[in-house]
């Protein structure tokens, strides 16, 4: 593998930056599947087109090739309005595309790239510095000064020449599960979500709790129901910024289902065919409805 120069994705916040051809290719409905997951990146020298300090950057591998995501600054929200507060220039020819949709929309192998590269995008903009001594973080692969070697698939890992302190890429794991009862699934709208868009039961698990313990918190939490039989099902990276989604099934076992007011503010049982406006496709919440739906789905 090149890693001299290896050839670079661009985000900024939730977007990808692609030239501009690679964007024509990916609206053109007929050609958009075999796009090349290195035709939505640049030649090193476009980082020329920025200013000359430093932009965080992290390194990986894909399919035998070298990449570096790099974090273009962002807008702070309360200046979206202020003249000063225009974010440096794209490149000539560039386009910003969502990167849940170049995720979600194309191919699975143009899907997981995307995963990936938002994935360290991501980890450089907030693995700049320490956390133990605050001095800035350097790559950690190839120094010598590491106290335990790594391997090289230690991609994105950060090292502190300070205080020796080292840090690999984080991921927040989260429970996703689809609850169901006499054929139907419970299916909730998130005050955060666009629209009439319904879901899964889904949230973070906590410091000390196992995955099923988390999912049991969760679902009493946010439906107020019991759940029992719960089976894991498969993961999804969703680096929207960083989680790690495990999926389950699980049956209801008591109570009625209402909504916490807080986070949910409406949900209830759905059977096919009488669904709401449900999440995008190749999200792992769409592939658990659609596999239960099409009767596929372990429930017991």
């Amino acid at each position: 593998m090149n890693m001299l120069s290896p050839r670079i994705a661009l985000f900024r916040g939730q977007d990808c930056i692609v030239p501009a051809h690679a964007a024509a290719l990916l609206n053109d409905s007929g050609r958009s599947l075999s796009i090349e997951p290195g035709e939505l990146t640049w030649e090193p020298d476009v980082l020329a087109s920025f200013p000359s300090s430093p932009l965080p950057s992290s390194r990986f591998a894909f399919d035998g090739q070298t990449f570096e995501a790099v974090a273009l600054p962002e807008i702070p929200s309360a200046l979206q309005n202020a003249a000063s507060a225009s974010p440096s220039p794209l490149p000539p020819a560039a386009e910003s595309i969502p990167a849940r949709q170049l995720a979600l929309s194309f191919s699975s192998r143009l899907g997981r790239f995307v995963l990936i590269a938002k994935a360290h995008a991501g980890w450089a903009r907030v693995s700049r510095f320490c956390g133990a001594c605050g001095s800035a973080l350097v790559d950690a692969n190839g120094r010598a000064d590491i106290s335990e070697p790594l391997d090289e698939h230690a991609h994105g890992a950060r090292f502190c020449p300070a205080c020796g302190q080292l840090f690999f890429p984080r991921m927040s794991p989260a429970v996703i599960v689809l609850v169901h009862r006499g054929g139907k699934i419970l299916l909730a709208h998130n005050v955060r979500f666009p629209g009439a868009r319904h879901s899964l039961l889904a949230g973070f698990v906590e410091i000390g709790e196992t995955l099923e313990e988390a999912i049991v918190r969760e679902v009493r939490e946010e439906a107020g129901i019991e759940v029992r039989s719960i089976r894991y099902v498969r993961s999804q990276s969703w680096p929207f910024p960083d989680s790690l989604m495990l999926g389950f099934t699980a049956e209801w076992a008591s109570g009625e289902a209402r909504p916490d007011g807080k986070e949910i503010d409406h949900l209830d049982w759905y059977g096919p065919g009488e669904y709401p406006e449900l999440p995008m496709q190749g999200s792992i919440a769409r592939w658990l409805i659609d596999r239960f739906s099409a009767g596929e789905l372990p429930l017991s």
